[in-house]
């Protein structure tokens, strides 16, 4: 969606016409980095949120929020100082550009008045907030000076300049594109002149995503779904959400990027030792031959005058310790392939972990590879006491069975050696990387063969192989699946299986789920 200083002008006439009055109770940085301004009125605290570094910076209202606890040491500490306990007199905007003024009043106990204001340029790369008293700059959000800038200076101090209007254009391209050059000039006038809140023309593709919105209808966008609302600060709202939940999509899908690209580098240099080894492994299978050169020396140190005879006995040394290193480094090669063995297979089932996990589960993933890639490193960043768990998925069948089934690898961990009994039965899909799923029975009773389908089925489903018709899922009981050792959460070995082959589904409807 595109603003304009309409639009601006129209959000302006709305904080006036709700705010104008209210009290400024407090002023934080919330978490996705937006400024926001408790103001109380009438019994009732609403939230003015600004961002001025969205790609489209917005003002926009919410109801009543909690406030983070840390304060940005900067321009927000600032202007909560100076506006706490002030009302907000009023809101306007500058004829043909982006830039809000919010107006605060106060007076003292002896009756003085005193005041600050809040400058808003929204404007797209070049967004800011500037703090003004008796248009002197207090404070502001991003300074700079005549070398950065070109045409005008923001620093602490100075008399506040506002951005040049020379060469602009102040009919919005929204309109220009929509109407004649001299109906888009009358539609312009007339929209400055008007202070009613009337209700606006708001554009939406099929699936109710935001197109535009505007004071008037706009042709471009007739395609789009038209319909008439009432709050431009609903819509900024309802714009800065999806900006919000745009950009976390885009930060976890970088996230899954770069933890694969770790695992991925991690998986090379394993497969560069594992081929070293074999190397060593090569040589110490043919050190025998070392043993009979050493023994040939010895065998013709008679015939060797006396100084050839000493160099030849240090030759044969040499050798001789060569081939006992060799002898002794092939346990030493067994378990340290068989190490590095684990760990790919960790990184196997991780690389899968990254690609099924939920946005909100990769923090957890991350940590689980941290672990694996760095281990002696120390943890960062880690909130004080045991970590809050959440409950794996289960359902409930109609005989009374439960089913659980893991998300991320410490979930798989936890299900299988806290939460599950010894004697419940255990499922994983057969060599590939997948969920635990638990099947558990309240009574200890035998499940019934179509729970433990059932389950073989979610397993499937929960794996790597859940595009495959025929799937081929192992079960035991818990008591026979033990960790495996310096590996990843959730890798494990287990002894006595039985193998059901299923298709990957859901549970029939009247399993329950919880």
């Amino acid at each position: 969606m595109l603003t304009d200083w309409l639009l601006i002008r129209r959000a302006a006439l709305e904080i006036e016409q709700r705010l104008a009055g209210s009290r400024v109770r407090d002023v934080a940085k919330l978490p996705d980095g937006r400024i926001a301004i408790a103001l109380w009125a009438r019994g009732t605290t609403q939230t003015l949120c600004i961002d001025v570094w969205a790609p489209t910076p917005l003002v926009e209202l919410e109801p009543e929020m909690e406030f983070p606890i840390a304060v940005d040491p900067g321009f927000v500490r600032a202007i909560g100082a100076a506006l706490r306990g002030m009302t907000l007199a009023g809101a306007r905007v500058r004829k043909g550009d982006r830039l809000m003024r919010l107006d605060f009043a106060t007076r003292s106990r002896f009756g003085v008045a005193g005041g600050a204001s809040l400058l808003l340029e929204l404007v797209p790369r070049f967004g800011n907030a500037i703090l003004l008293k008796d248009e002197t700059i207090v404070h502001a959000l991003r300074e700079f000076s005549l070398a950065e800038n070109g045409t005008r200076s923001i620093h602490v101090g100075a008399r506040y300049q506002p951005p040049s209007l020379e060469g602009r254009s102040i009919v919005p391209r929204a309109i220009a594109d929509s109407y004649p050059a001299d109906d888009a000039m009358a539609i312009v006038d007339d929209l400055e002149r008007r202070t009613s809140l009337e209700p606006l023309f708001v554009y939406r593709k099929p699936d109710g995503a935001l197109v535009q919105a505007h004071l008037v209808p706009l042709a471009r966008f007739a395609e789009y779904l038209g319909t008439r609302e009432p709050s431009l600060l609903a819509v900024f709202a309802e714009m800065a959400g999806a900006t919000s939940a745009g950009a976390a999509n885009q930060t976890v899908e970088r996230r899954r990027a770069a933890l694969c690209k770790l695992l991925t580098a991690t998986k090379k240099k394993v497969d560069v030792e594992l081929r070293a080894i074999d190397a060593k492994r090569a040589q110490a299978a043919g050190r025998e031959r070392l043993r009979e050169d050493g023994e040939a020396i010895y065998a013709t140190l008679h015939e060797r005058d006396g100084g050839d005879r000493d160099s030849e006995k240090e030759r044969a040394s040499k050798i001789f310790a060569r081939y006992k290193k060799l002898g002794a480094s092939i346990p030493h090669l067994a378990q340290r392939e068989a190490h590095l063995r684990t760990n790919l297979d960790s990184i196997q089932a991780l690389l899968w972990e990254i690609d099924r996990c939920a946005p909100g589960d990769i923090g957890e993933v991350g940590e689980a590879i941290s672990a694996l890639v760095r281990p002696r490193a120390a943890p960062t960043n880690k909130p004080a006491g045991k970590p809050k768990r959440r409950a794996p998925l289960q359902w409930r069948s109609p005989s009374g069975s439960r089913i659980l089934v893991g998300r991320t690898p410490q979930e798989n961990a936890d299900l299988t050696f806290r939460i599950a009994r010894p004697d419940d039965r255990w499922f994983h899909v057969q060599g590939q990387p997948g969920a635990h799923a638990i099947l558990a029975r309240d009574d200890k009773q035998p499940p019934p063969d179509v729970d433990l389908q059932v389950a073989a089925a979610l397993a499937a489903l929960h794996s790597k192989a859940k595009t495959s018709p025929n799937v081929a899922v192992d079960w035991t009981l818990r008591k026979h699946v033990r960790k495996r050792p310096a590996s990843a959460p959730g890798l494990v070995f287990y002894t006595n299986p039985t193998t059901l082959f299923v298709t990957p589904s859901e549970p029939p409807p009247d399993y329950v789920k919880v």
